[in-house]
């Protein structure tokens, strides 16, 4: 019924617009900023929508830009827009289980209400500088300089340069902006915060002190704390887990708002005790107490694992979507390094090549050593300390290598095992080439390790469905001839394309429809510039896995790794009505 009535509200709306408007014929004009197109009259009381609101202010805000959780900047955009967001809900083609019930509850007036009231508000979108920018000059070398001799007492903790050599429960500083860092101390010293070590160092540390250490922290290289010694957690559901902390802590745990810390790349261990610290009140903030008040010990445990998995990024860095620094082959390359004596070209018995095997593939592959179903004790801890983008940029750039010639001999029958291949092809394809990219080629693989693999499949120690019954069909001579027949077969590089320059994508695929800069001039595009990065970076990922239902989305989104989202979603963050980009505080 709210479909029926919401099309009707659009439709008529639409339709009045129209009215005494030119022909459909007409040549279509050039583009006008946005400021300047003439909206339609809205639909609804604004006022009545304002009330209503309250409900909706807990996510976006009364002023629509709050973005807690990840939830778009919504003040300003097209009523039309809006209300066919809001029925997408409804009828399922978004997904998302909180929204559905809000709107399920709206009648077709009070959905005209409210989408009247974020429409017509004109607050200023914040994109990625959400709150002041960061007090902090590279150039007071003196205040930098009297923190460092002062962290020399912190370091038996929190280790050189605010990187500990061990797992622990007490965080990394470095990279900690002051916005935050400097609150965060005091807290210990007037109580807010209850530890007994910290509390010892009040009365030799004045205000001076603290700002010095923050200034020495905040340019420090944050580094990735070691794997946990002691908990066990699954990453992947720590990071569906998680969307609910991306609006105060950014998508990956790298904040973009000062005053909240980075949780990228913290030991598991300190988030841990942190999130449950507000869980239980020993720590009292309210920002943080009401998210995590409902967690269970074993959800904190998962989101802490996700989090400690990502690269931590200092708000100094560069900006991604900068042609220059944006090269994640070259970072594959120094990635790879540590991985080539094993999966290089040095083709060592009992150990699968990498090289020209699909990059989704090899993604997938690396993230199930990381979250155990894959078992290996060595390969999940030389992968547990991956992020996300590290796991990509080293995978596309073995996809990108030419693969050379398997030397390791085999001992079945390769003639035997080619009548074999036959049921296999269906997956792997002929000769061993797959066609689909999350399904590797076996052609030129060692015969070793195509053996082990197939072993591991019908014993369960690898888990896939579609593996373990014909694995299970298999005899150990019919391995051995399957493997010697693959493992001849010359090999071929899959049909993986790099990831294309930000700069790029925005230009020839993003601004067709979203306009120039993502200020979108056509109705019923919304408008991306100085949306919150995060959002942008869920939205998409929801396009690619069908939690959000469009053609078009879907055929633009599915094609892009989390390296280009991130960085696409980088720029229109940082765009601002006055034509300038913001910088990353």
């Amino acid at each position: 019924m709210i479909w029926r009535y919401g099309i009707i509200i659009i439709l008529a709306w639409l339709l009045a617009a129209c009215e005494g408007g030119e022909d459909a014929t007409t040549t279509e004009p050039a583009p006008v900023p946005p400021e300047a197109i003439e909206q339609p009259a809205l639909v609804g009381d604004i006022e009545a929508g304002k009330a209503l609101a309250a409900g909706c202010a807990k996510c976006h805000g009364m002023d629509g830009v709050l973005a807690q959780s990840g939830s778009p900047f919504i003040a300003g955009l097209e009523q039309d827009y809006l209300i066919r967001s809001m029925l997408a809900y409804a009828d399922g083609s978004r997904k998302h289980d909180k929204m559905k019930a809000i709107v399920d509850a709206l009648g077709p007036d009070k959905l005209a209400d409210v989408s009247a009231y974020y429409a017509q508000l004109d607050t200023p979108w914040r994109g990625a500088v959400r709150g002041t920018k960061s007090k902090l000059t590279l150039q007071d070398k003196q205040t930098i300089a009297a923190g460092a001799k002062l962290a020399a007492r912190c370091n038996s903790c929190h280790g050189p340069e605010g990187n500990a050599a061990r797992s622990d429960v007490v965080p990394r500083l470095a990279g900690m902006s002051l916005e935050y860092f400097i609150p965060a101390m005091e807290s210990y010293f007037n109580g807010k915060r209850q530890h007994g070590i910290m509390k010892l160092f009040k009365a030799s540390t004045n205000q001076r002190d603290i700002h010095n250490l923050a200034a020495y922290y905040a340019t420090r290289t944050p580094k990735m704390a070691p794997p946990s010694r002691h908990h066990k957690a699954d990453p992947a559901a720590g990071k569906a887990a998680a969307t609910t902390c991306a609006g105060c802590h950014g998508y990956d745990g790298n904040s973009l708002n000062p005053y909240m810390p980075n949780l990228a790349g913290q030991p598991m261990e300190y988030l841990i005790k942190a999130t449950k610290d507000y869980r239980d009140g020993r720590r009292k903030e309210a920002l943080m107490q009401e998210p995590v008040g409902h967690l269970s010990n074993k959800t904190i445990a998962n989101i802490a694992a996700y989090y400690a998995h990502q690269r931590p990024e200092t708000p100094l860095s560069e900006d991604p979507t900068d042609s220059g620094t944006f090269d994640p082959l070259a970072d594959g390359a120094k990635i790879a390094a540590s991985c080539n004596s094993c999966h290089g070209n040095s083709r060592k018995s009992g150990a699968p090549s990498l090289i020209g095997l699909h990059e989704k593939y090899l993604v997938a592959a690396t993230k199930a050593y990381q979250q155990g179903t894959r078992q290996h004790d060595l390969m999940r801890k030389l992968v547990s300390h991956f992020s996300d983008t590290d796991i990509e940029k080293v995978s596309f750039y073995y996809a990108m290598q030419e693969p050379g010639k398997q030397h390791n001999t085999a001992d079945g029958d390769p003639a035997t095992g080619q009548q074999l291949s036959k049921s296999c092809a269906m997956c792997h394809g002929e000769g061993g080439i797959s066609t689909d990219p999350f399904t590797p080629s076996l052609a030129g693989q060692d015969p070793r390790y195509l053996t082990q693999a197939t072993l591991a499949y019908a014993s369960g120690m690898r888990k896939n469905d579609k593996m373990q019954a014909p694995a299970q069909a298999l005899s150990k001579d019919e391995i051995r001839d399957l493997t010697a027949y693959y493992s001849a077969q010359p090999p071929q590089r899959s049909e993986t394309w790099p990831p294309e320059s930000p700069q790029f994508l925005i230009k020839e695929r993003c601004d067709r429809c979203h306009g120039e800069r993502g200020f979108s001039t056509k109705p019923g595009n919304p408008r991306l510039a100085g949306q919150s990065e995060t959002y942008l970076i869920i939205a998409m990922q929801e396009y690619q896995d069908g939690t959000r239902t469009s053609q078009t989305m879907h055929a633009m989104a599915d094609v892009l790794s989390l390296l280009e989202i991130k960085a696409v979603a980088a720029y229109y963050a940082r765009q601002t009505t006055d034509g300038e980009e913001n910088s990353t505080p």
